[in-house]
C-alpha cells in the first residue's frame, strides 16, 4: 500500500508585532526541520509573498518560525500540519505568539 504524500505549500508571512525591539526582525520557516524561507526580512504591519516556497510530507508537518539574531535566534513556535485532515482545503493559518511578537503563516495543502 503506498503513502499518501502531501506538498505544504507556503503562501504569505504577516507580522502584528515585531519581536525585535530595536530593529526589523528576520523571520526564519523551516518545515520539518529544513529551511524553506530566510532569514529574511520584514516590520511590523508588513508581508511577505512566499509563494513557491514548499515541501513534500507524508501524514503530518512540522513547521516552526524562527526570529534570527546576532546572538541565540529565537524560538517563536511550531505548528503541526496533518496531512489528510487539511488537504483541498484551501488557505489555512498558522499562529505564531512569543512575548512583544505575532505572525500569521497562512499556507495550503495539496495531494502530492
Amino acid at each position: 500500500m503506498a503513502t499518501t504524500k502531501y506538498r505544504l505549500e507556503l503562501v504569505e508571512l504577516h507580522c502584528s508585532h515585531l519581536q525585535d525591539t530595536l530593529s526589523r526582525d528576520e523571520p526564519k520557516i523551516l518545515i520539518d526541520g529544513t529551511t524553506v524561507y530566510g532569514p529574511g526580512d520584514i516590520g511590523k504591519g508588513q508581508k511577505v509573498d512566499l509563494t513557491g516556497r514548499s515541501a513534500l510530507f507524508k501524514g503530518k508537518a512540522i513547521v516552526q518560525l524562527v526570529e534570527v539574531d546576532a546572538g541565540p535566534d529565537d524560538d517563536m513556535g511550531s505548528w503541526t500540519v496533518q496531512g489528510a485532515g487539511q488537504v483541498n482545503r484551501g488557505n489555512q493559518q498558522a499562529e505564531f505568539h512569543r512575548t512583544n511578537a505575532d505572525y500569521e503563516l497562512t499556507y495550503r495543502v495539496v495531494a502530492a
